[in-house]
């Protein structure tokens, strides 16, 4: 069923808010867990085939010591509740110009959306996840995930892989991400279908939730309809 909109402006119900605004932070926290055991573990070499940020500027937008750092995720409120598909992280970077610049002149905005910064972590996530289930009574104190990751994950993460076995042979639909010579393969949630009819105009799409979160605190909802060929029109959120 296809809900039309008149105006750029979506409404939120005050418990979807409050269940989105714990969540982010459950999950985000999990990322960041996830993140500094790969860089611990990692050689240099993999650490920049799949990761491809280094560590110092990743860790910074969940540790809070950017000002400028955020982390956008990607939320879709499926049929069984809401699920978390991935993020995206802004974030400063020092860039190539000569010293003699101020601290403001010497970095550089730099918008960090590709696979590997999200979906291999995604794909890590949920196969440690699947790991830790498996083998939980064996592993006693030693599991990397504890009781409420397990719960977090299982909840608002989708089941994301670095190859479609699993997802076939369970007969479950799938969205392919690629880039470069990596492929990551995500369980594919239906979001809402969207039409909005502004300016004259009609936009149809899906609409997906983005929540904002700085410094390790929910910081407001930024919902948008992503069109088929992946273009995105941004709404305005409203609570009720």
């Amino acid at each position: 069923m296809k809900t039309t909109l008149f105006s750029r402006e979506i409404t939120y119900g005050k418990d979807d808010v409050a269940e989105l605004e714990t969540a982010s932070i459950k999950v985000q926290l999990i990322y960041d867990k996830t993140l500094f055991m790969l860089h611990g573990h990692l050689p240099g070499s993999l650490w920049d085939a799949w990761i491809g940020v280094p560590y110092e500027i990743i860790s910074s937008l969940y540790k809070g010591d950017n000002d400028s750092g955020s982390v956008f995720q990607k939320w879709i409120q499926s049929p069984t509740g809401w699920k978390c598909i991935g993020c995206e992280r802004h974030c400063l970077e020092p860039s190539a110009v000569p010293d003699n610049l101020s601290s403001s002149q010497q970095r550089r905005f730099t918008f960090h959306n590709g696979i590997r910064q999200s979906m291999v972590l995604q794909a890590v996530i949920w196969s440690l996840y699947e790991n830790t289930v498996l083998f939980q009574p064996y592993l006693g104190e030693e599991a990397f995930l504890d009781g409420d990751d397990l719960d977090t994950i299982s909840t608002y993460f989708v089941p994301t892989y670095m190859n479609n076995l699993r997802l076939a042979e369970i007969g479950k639909p799938s969205k392919e991400y690629k880039e470069k010579n990596i492929r990551v393969y995500q369980e594919w949630i239906a979001a809402p279908d969207l039409v909005l009819q502004w300016n004259g105009g009609l936009t149809e799409g899906r609409w997906m939730t983005g929540v904002y979160v700085d410094h390790s605190r929910f910081a407001g909802l930024g919902p948008y309809l992503k069109d088929s060929e992946g273009k995105r029109t941004y709404m305005q959120a409203t609570v009720r």
